[in-house]
């Protein structure tokens, strides 16, 4: 099976709770995602970024990367590395973008994001690992992330607009959104605000607004020791029962679940 030879996995990893800093300049092309919490990233001593949820950023060789969590606080880290001839066709073919001036991608839909990287660490560790399918793998990886990056790229009119707006979210999900309201604010009808909002984020803006309150609410799930009633309406969903169904279907666990999972030792 020679038609997915020419790459080698080097690491695979997926850390929930890591505190690390990192400050190095790459040997291999490599997938930084950060699932949940802050992320600093700063490349050739440029520009800082700041920001918190599902973002990710390629690595490779060259420039001087630094990144790490915000506020002392644990983020949720995952990674991919690797290396091999076949990386030259993605770098040719688009498939692959390294940008120093951008680097930082949104993730849409980060509970695909996580699972493709979490089947791509499984099968290495695998007893009986299968390098084709490893390289299937990173490339769908490769894809989800071209395909949100393309998008926000082919919004010239409007890509300053969503962008603003998806920080605001990201900032702010328990707010009361009206995103039909937000539509006209922009100056857009509902139906073409939806399209162009699928376009920008990859999901509709209703099931974004619905990710980012969940993700939300895993974290409070994690650093504190409310109820779940009350972590529900902190996270803007009116109905415990509605938000408990839609966390288990998100997370495979349900909320209490998650809590004795994922909760970091507190002081």
């Amino acid at each position: 099976m020679d038609y997915f030879d020419g790459l080698s996995i080097a690491l695979v990893g997926s850390h929930p709770k890591n505190w690390g800093l990192h400050r190095n300049q790459p040997r291999y092309y490599g997938i930084q995602y950060n699932h949940s919490g802050g992320l600093y990233l700063r490349v050739n001593r440029q520009t800082e970024y700041r920001v918190t949820g599902s973002w990710a950023f390629v690595t490779y060789p060259g420039p001087l990367f630094e990144y790490g969590p915000l506020d002392r606080k644990p983020r949720w880290h995952c990674y991919v590395c690797f290396y091999g001839p076949r990386v030259e066709q993605y770098l040719r073919s688009g498939l692959l973008r390294a940008s120093v001036e951008s680097p930082l991608i949104h993730i849409a839909n980060p509970g695909r994001f996580l699972e493709t990287i979490e089947t791509l660490r499984q099968g290495i560790a695998s007893h009986l690992p299968n390098p084709a399918r490893q390289t299937h793998t990173l490339e769908d990886l490769l894809l989800q992330l071209h395909e949100q990056d393309g998008g926000r790229r082919n919004l010239p009119y409007h890509g300053a607009e969503f962008a603003n707006l998806i920080d605001e979210i990201d900032r702010h999900p328990e707010r009361p959104w009206n995103l039909v309201e937000e539509a006209r604010r922009i100056g857009l009808s509902a139906t073409h605000f939806r399209r162009l909002f699928r376009q920008f984020a990859g999901i509709s803006p209703h099931q974004y607004l619905l990710q980012r309150r969940l993700r939300l609410a895993a974290e409070l799930l994690t650093e504190t020791d409310d109820l779940v009633r009350q972590i529900a309406g902190r996270t803007g969903f009116s109905s415990e029962f509605y938000f408990s169904r839609l966390f288990k279907q998100t997370y495979d666990l349900a909320p209490l679940e998650y809590r004795r999972e994922f909760a970091a030792t507190r002081q």
